[in-house]
C-alpha cells in the first residue's frame, strides 16, 4: 500500500448478538427493522466518507465498512462524528482501526473492540 494512503476499518459492535436476541424472541419484525437501520447508516457513513474526505470505498457490507484516504487529512475527528452518527442511528456503537497496511488498521481495529468498543483506533498513535 501506498505511504500517502490511509486504510480505515469500521465495524458495528454487537450487531450480531442483537440480531441474534430479536431471532432467539421470535421477533421478525424487529430483527428486519434493526438491520434495515444499520445497512442505512453503513451506506450513510459511506456516502459521508465520499464526500467529506474523497474516501475510496473498498467495501461496505452488513455492519462493516473500509476505505482508503490520503494519509495527509486529519481524519479522526471525521471517523468520531461517523461512529456518532452510527449510535444514533442504530443505538450500538461503531469502531473503527486506521493504519497503513490493511493489516496495521485490522489490528487497531480489534484493539479498539477489546478496549471498550465504540472507540477509533490509529495504528500509529492519536487514538480517541
Amino acid at each position: 500500500m501506498s505511504e500517502n494512503l490511509l486504510i480505515c476499518i469500521g465495524d458495528g459492535d454487537n450487531i450480531g448478538d442483537v440480531i441474534d436476541f430479536y431471532l432467539l424472541s421470535e421477533n421478525l419484525a424487529e430483527a428486519s427493522k434493526f438491520s434495515f437501520q444499520v445497512k442505512a447508516a453503513i451506506e450513510k457513513i459511506a456516502e459521508f466518507a465520499q464526500n467529506e474526505m474523497n474516501a475510496s470505498l473498498v467495501y461496505v457490507a452488513g455492519d462493516d465498512i473500509c476505505f482508503t484516504v490520503q494519509a495527509n487529512l486529519n481524519i479522526l475527528s471525521n471517523l468520531v462524528c461517523y461512529s456518532n452518527f452510527f449510535l444514533k442511528t442504530t443505538g450500538k456503537t461503531m469502531s473503527f482501526g486506521v493504519g497503513q497496511t490493511s493489516v496495521e488498521a485490522l489490528v487497531s481495529l480489534r484493539k479498539a473492540k477489546v478496549s471498550g468498543k465504540g472507540r477509533v483506533i490509529n495504528f500509529r498513535g492519536g487514538d480517541n
